[in-house]
């Protein structure tokens, strides 16, 4: 491999702790960054990320207060605030599970294991470079949305850089099924599989059977790299998506809760399980997970009003059962003061609060309270400050208030 030259590129490096900036500093000025920019917590990383460009972000996956090198990475991903160009390293003391599923899911370009030698952490900068280089125009044209040049170009790396097959194939194979060309998208993830068993290439296989609605054989194809690759948590969420679609509600809810026991931190797949939990009428595994999501959504950037909002629906269903107990009581008020606190200026999301409010005093028996919630709530209609309740909301109020 040739001597990268890192003299033109230009670097954040995000680390909280003191002693290992000082270090990861040094080694990329002794590599020949001259340009190095430093936060020291995800907050800061987001808005240098906002303003300025990088060819390489090296994040340590712990930093302290706030979000952690996972949850930035979900948000430079969502966001789009690094170009598929950029090359994103993932620094990281722990080896748990939990921490390198989640790392994973939202694919950096590498991680590199505390303690790590200065040639160890050059060489691996060097090679992620290379590989970005000979891809530029694969990514600037992903980075364009322009899937078709991206498949033309990987073509032409692919003949040029043999070692870069499986990548340019596995960038075309996601191009074709983007653009909704699933038959020819299988036929490659077939071909791949022939030659190489990549997990990939079966997880795409099993997509494009999904995408064609040919659900058996998805769910076959999801099963078999479930079972030869266990740690690929996103074929999880595919099958569970396909026994919904087989009308297997039961069989969803499983799946989801088997990939959240291998990668608990992704929100998404929290909210999923609790929208399904409740399909079902389980309201005890759909509170448990909104909770976690109410939990990870602090720092998250899917920080929005719903897994408050749901997480409340859940503990209002549960009600319907008789009381809540008073951990869940105290549950459920520790969201609602945080939906107070933050979202109680959308009108939709205050009529839905107001009636999961109502729906625990009743449960109660608590008449007063409830009605005097309604009253306010009428009261707010008026002003347009929140949504009026819907009439069979009304009907089922009045008729629970004796009038």
């Amino acid at each position: 491999m040739a001597q990268q030259d890192f003299s033109n590129k230009k670097a954040l490096l995000i680390e909280d702790m003191a002693e290992a900036r000082i270090m990861q500093r040094k080694m990329l000025t002794d590599f020949g960054f001259t340009s190095i920019d430093i936060a020291m917590k995800a907050e800061t990383a987001i808005e240098l990320l906002q303003r300025n460009s990088y060819d390489v972000v090296l994040s340590d996956y712990n930093l302290g207060k706030g979000k952690d090198g996972q949850q930035l990475l979900e948000e430079v991903r969502h966001s789009k605030l690094i170009p598929n160009t950029a090359t994103y390293l993932m620094v990281t003391a722990e080896t748990s599970i939990e921490m390198v599923m989640g790392a994973i899911e939202y694919q950096p370009d590498g991680y590199v294991t505390k303690p790590f030698s200065q040639a160890v952490l050059q060489r691996r900068l060097s090679k992620l470079l290379e590989t970005k280089q000979r891809l530029l125009d694969v990514n600037t044209a992903l980075d364009a949305n322009d899937l078709s040049a991206a498949i033309t170009a990987a073509t032409l790396v692919m003949e040029k850089y043999p070692a870069l097959i499986g990548k340019c194939e596995r960038i075309i194979g996601e191009s074709l099924l983007e653009l909704k060309e699933y038959e020819k998208a299988l036929e490659l993830f077939e071909g791949t599989i022939k030659s190489r068993k990549m997990p990939w290439a079966l997880f795409g296989k099993a997509k494009s059977y999904f995408l064609m609605g040919d659900l058996g054989n998805a769910e076959r194809y999801f099963r078999q790299l479930m079972l030869d690759n266990r740690f690929f948590v996103n074929a999880y969420d595919w099958l569970a998506k396909t026994q919904l679609a087989q009308g297997n509600p039961e069989g969803a809810q499983n799946t989801l809760i088997e990939a959240i026991m291998k990668s608990p931190k992704n929100l998404l797949r929290q909210m999923e399980l609790g929208r399904v939990s409740l399909l079902l009428k389980d309201s005890m595994t759909a509170e448990m997970a909104y909770r976690r999501a109410v939990f990870l959504a602090k720092n998250s950037c899917y920080n929005t009003s719903e897994p408050y909002l749901c997480h409340l629906e859940s503990l209002a269903r549960m009600s319907d059962e008789g009381p809540l107990q008073q951990r869940q009581k105290d549950n459920f008020n520790s969201t609602l003061k945080k939906i107070h606190d933050a979202f109680f200026d959308d009108p939709a999301d205050k009529a839905r609060t107001y009636s999961y409010e109502m729906d625990v005093y009743l449960a109660e028996e608590d008449i007063l309270t409830a009605k005097q919630i309604f009253e306010v709530w009428i009261g707010e209609v008026k002003s347009g400050a929140t949504i009026a309740p819907t009439q069979e909301q009304s009907s089922t109020y009045l008729s629970a208030f004796g009038d």
